[in-house]
């Protein structure tokens, strides 16, 4: 049974004011940085960053980490995404794909439960007309 409905609408949280400040000092960092951060619906956020990595993967670890740890202390139960990587905002392109390949993988759930049924309802009704 297919359930649901279609949507191409994606909630993007947007950036509580007191989180900008914060990102006006990620901008003034050097390069190889990465800022991550966590919405809840009312608001409340968490967020890390880190920068002048050799690469952007570690400053990542370390962002998540921070991001991790401020979630957990301030008790912020929404997902993280990325918000930057350097200088570039990645934050709304983040969790858009999040949101497809969530909506992908819960459309294939389905079919494959769908025919998971239709082979049981098939089996049986062969199996009804064998015995016939």
């Amino acid at each position: 049974m297919l359930v649901g409905c279609a949507s191409d609408m994606t909630y993007v949280p947007k950036i509580p004011p007191r989180a900008q400040a914060k990102l006006l000092n990620y901008f003034e960092q050097p390069g190889n940085k990465v800022f991550i951060i966590a919405i809840d619906p009312g608001g409340n956020y968490a967020f890390g960053y880190d920068y002048g990595k050799p690469t952007l993967a570690e400053a990542a670890k370390v962002a998540v980490k921070r991001c991790n740890a401020s979630r957990e202390s301030s008790g912020v139960v929404a997902r993280p995404y990325i918000y930057a990587l350097n200088n570039t905002v990645v934050y709304e392109e983040r969790i858009r794909k999040a949101h497809e390949d969530s909506a992908a993988e819960e459309l294939k759930a389905q079919k494959e439960e769908l025919e998971k049924e239709d082979a049981a309802v098939n089996s049986e009704a062969v199996k009804e007309q064998v015995l016939n």
